[in-house]
């Protein structure tokens, strides 16, 4: 209920945890309302009536329908990339004036958002949405948290230095998966690189709690029958939403770079189930995962500017803004710089 999504915030802990710079936005549906709880340092604001939630499910679709048919293969169309940049900057605008504007004058003077979406909100690249001058990567760095009170364990659970990586590369159905392990890995002085028939789950339970930096790259997928079964493809088996729950690991990074490993379902309590939510149970405390999949060579570019920036020092929040934005200056069509999506804090 709306009442229920205003409590779960908990505003007087969340306050005290907050930077000066940072809101918090826990999207809510009742009937065919949707709206919103803003939180700021400042205090608490319902706003009713932000749109039709019929409405905004079909911009959304419109929206994915254009992301996802990239997805499966940009090269036949980039002879018309400018024109498909134009759309789905449209579509993100027409998202905007939905979920944004609404809100927009909550947020002023803020630098960092938290965002708890709502059902099929999870997939939206929020960093996408477009004022018709400028998409919120430009002003904001944002953040995913699967449920109100995991904003504060959030906060209380900051990310530790990025200096040891874990990477895994499984190849036998994501060719590249196995070179995307090797590039990350060279990047760190301290690296574990395993990959083909080394890339296993059982590498992964015995190591996973040696590193700061866990990378995953293989074929994911997402069961919307039963969640708790979606997985990552690993060389001798699959890491599932129930396995990975399992895993202990310490509070840094976890990067999972394989399709759509972003996605979940809405349970009771607005908790988002899916792998995302499990890695963040065993103990990490931030998640970067993907929206749709980028082919290889983006990928890799992709990383490369995340992992640069956030071993320079910067938070993983805004060493995603960093590349997102560098990106952009090369690919706008966000679909090359928006698949990524931090989640569990800034």
């Amino acid at each position: 209920t709306i009442a229920d999504t205003a409590a779960d915030l908990n505003v007087a802990e969340l306050q005290r945890l907050m930077g000066e710079a940072d809101a918090l936005v826990a999207y809510g549906v009742h009937g065919d309302e949707l709206f919103a709880c803003v939180a700021t340092p400042a205090g608490v604001q319902l706003r009713r009536n932000l749109a039709a939630w019929s409405d905004t499910l079909h911009c959304l679709s419109a929206a994915r329908f254009q992301m996802e048919t990239l997805a499966v293969g940009d090269k036949p169309f980039q002879r018309h990339i400018e024109t498909l940049t134009r759309r789905m900057i449209a579509r993100m605008q027409q998202l905007h004036a939905l979920l944004w504007k609404p809100i927009a004058d909550t947020l002023d003077g803020m630098r960092r958002i938290l965002v708890v979406p709502h059902g099929q909100l999870g997939w939206l690249p929020f960093a996408a949405l477009h004022d018709g001058s400028a998409c919120l990567a430009q002003r904001f760095e944002t953040a995913i948290v699967p449920g109100a009170q995991l904003a504060i364990h959030g906060y209380r659970h900051q990310p530790r230095a990025s200096s040891r990586l874990l990477a895994l590369g499984e190849s036998s159905r994501l060719p590249y998966a196995a070179r995307e392990a090797e590039l990350v890995g060279h990047l760190f002085d301290d690296a574990l690189v395993l990959t083909g028939e080394r890339a296993t789950l059982s590498a992964m339970q015995r190591h996973g709690g040696e590193f700061d930096v866990v990378h995953l790259a293989s074929h994911g997928q997402f069961r919307a029958d039963n969640p708790m079964f979606s997985a990552l493809h690993l060389a001798d088996g699959q890491l599932t939403v129930e396995l990975a729950e399992t895993l202990e690991l310490r509070p840094g990074l976890v990067v999972l770079s394989a399709c759509e490993t972003g996605r979940s379902e809405l349970r009771a309590g607005d908790e988002m189930v899916g792998l995302v939510r499990a890695f963040l149970m065993a103990g990490t405390a931030r998640v970067l995962a993907t929206s749709w999949s980028v082919g290889d060579e983006h990928a890799a570019q992709f990383m490369a500017r995340f992992y640069a920036a956030r071993m320079g020092g910067r938070t993983p929040a805004a060493a995603l803004n960093h590349a997102q934005l560098e990106t952009m200056r090369i690919a706008p069509h966000p679909f090359y710089w928006a698949a990524f999506t931090l989640y569990g804090g800034f």
